[in-house]
């Protein structure tokens, strides 16, 4: 549940940045923000779907 509270902070801190880059810098970054997206996504449950497939139990249980 950490993952997915974290996660979701990470990705409305880049949708701020997003705003922020269109209307205050004028510049379009929404091309990026798929790539990114992925990226976070995968940076905070790729390893705990590894762990679980490695080991056969969800990461946390004992």
């Amino acid at each position: 549940m950490v993952n997915v509270g974290v996660c979701f902070c990470v990705i409305v801190m880049m949708g701020l940045g997003n705003l922020f880059c269109r209307f205050v810098l004028h510049t379009d970054m929404t091309y990026l923000m798929p790539w990114l997206l992925a990226g976070v996504v995968a940076y905070f449950f790729v390893p705990c779907l590894v762990l679980w497939i490695a080991t056969g139990r969800p990461p946390g249980k004992s």
